[in-house]
């Protein structure tokens, strides 16, 4: 017999996963053109040219011993391709080759982080609507995961964060640009967040680590870039190269902290100790080394950008509610009836349509969809949300 609390976890099994099979169905039965599949946040745009130059050229010139275990930290010139990254992206915040350790992606990063600070029992704030996947990394750490609502356009309630917060919390995850909203949170909102933490710090005599993860940084598409290193103390920086560079299958992430952070080293002898016994060892040899040759990490996003606002003016146009996006390439508009698992499954067998309730992210009565889709898919979806907004009027 399983485990139980894995059995208990695979009846909450991700509704993403579901809707993309129920997907796979249906285009088996009426074609791929005809099934309006908005369920999988999959990258859809290929990793650069020189990607594909620098992996051509180290086929075809090998080097000896290239295959062969590195140090679980990452190759060197891997992290230092990264801090300088951060570097450029917000400034001389302290993060060096030293503070930089690469993952198996940035769910492998959250995973080195919890496992490293995270005691039986110690608590872990998650902001709902969340990514279903942190309660169950939370678990992995033999944490308690606690939930907190955001406010109803999805940005911080920190009154309501105060009442969550205890002599057991250790950690918050903050997930920005967020998914499944595609909310962005504000330099002055992260401000505010921590000055919060700390005043709670003292008053509880703890210390709470902020876990911030920030996959879709480049896919930000209005307001300023928020630097979350002059904003947050006990910063963990959480980010990949799955969403910017295409890379999603790759599973090549990476965990920064500033080298001014209190316990640096530490922190990062604890996350080359989590990496290599949780099973990881480090990330992938091959994907390190093409990163590494890169001339630079920023990429343009334009192409999500157009998909953004064509999704929004096909939404706009049939009249659903919904926070407007900022970044990602997830949008979360509210269901048309109170019951978000049952409108998806009316508009799938009706419509063809792909959606996953909110339910599944931890708030009701809203569905998320991704429009990381072909373009034509989203041009070709405006009747057919039309047509769902009629049918439930």
């Amino acid at each position: 017999m399983i485990a139980k609390e894995i059995e208990q976890n695979l009846t909450q099994s991700s509704w993403i996963r579901k809707m993309f099979e129920e997907g796979q169905r249906l285009k088996g039965i009426y074609g791929a053109e005809n099934v309006y599949d908005f369920s999988l946040g999959n990258p859809i745009i290929d990793p650069p040219e020189k990607y594909f130059e620098a992996l051509r050229n180290y086929a075809n010139n090998p080097i000896q011993g290239g295959h062969s275990y590195i140090p679980n930290q990452g190759l060197v010139e891997t992290r230092q391709k990264v801090a300088q990254h951060l570097t450029n992206r917000y400034g001389d915040m302290g993060v060096s080759e030293k503070t930089v350790i690469m993952t198996s992606g940035a769910a492998g990063a959250l995973n080195v982080a919890l496992k490293s600070i995270i005691n039986p029992g110690d608590e872990v704030v998650i902001f709902t609507p969340y990514f279903v996947e942190y309660k169950f990394y939370v678990g992995n750490a033999n944490g308690e995961a606690v939930y907190c609502p955001l406010a109803q356009d999805f940005s911080f309630d920190l009154e309501l964060l105060e009442t969550k917060l205890s002599s057991k919390t250790k950690a918050i995850i903050v997930n920005n640009p967020h998914n499944p909203t595609g909310q962005l949170l504000p330099q002055e909102d992260l401000i505010a967040f921590n000055q919060l933490l700390r005043q709670k710090e003292e008053e509880l005599g703890t210390s709470i680590h902020v876990l911030y993860d920030d996959p879709y940084s480049q896919l930000i598409y209005d307001g300023d870039v928020p630097n979350p290193f002059t904003a947050i103390d006990k910063l963990f920086y959480v980010s990949s190269f799955s969403k910017d560079l295409g890379l999603a299958g790759e599973r090549l992430g990476y965990l920064a902290i500033s080298e001014q952070l209190p316990h640096a080293a530490s922190y990062m002898a604890a996350f080359i100790f989590a990496n290599r016994t949780l099973g990881f060892g480090n990330a992938g040899v091959t994907v390190q080394r093409m990163i590494s040759q890169l001339d630079t990490l920023t990429q343009e996003q334009r192409e999500y950008k157009m998909r953004r606002d064509a999704m929004v003016e096909v939404l706009q146009e049939a009249g659903f509610d919904f926070v407007f996006p900022k970044g990602g390439f997830f949008i979360f508009p509210k269901s048309l009836i109170d019951d978000d698992t049952e409108f998806c499954k009316i508009v799938a067998e009706k419509f063809h349509l792909l959606l996953v309730p909110g339910t599944g992210f931890g708030r009701s009565g809203h569905f998320r969809l991704s429009y990381s889709v072909p373009l034509e898919q989203i041009k070709q979806s405006a009747n057919v949300f039309k047509q769902v907004k009629e049918y439930f009027a």
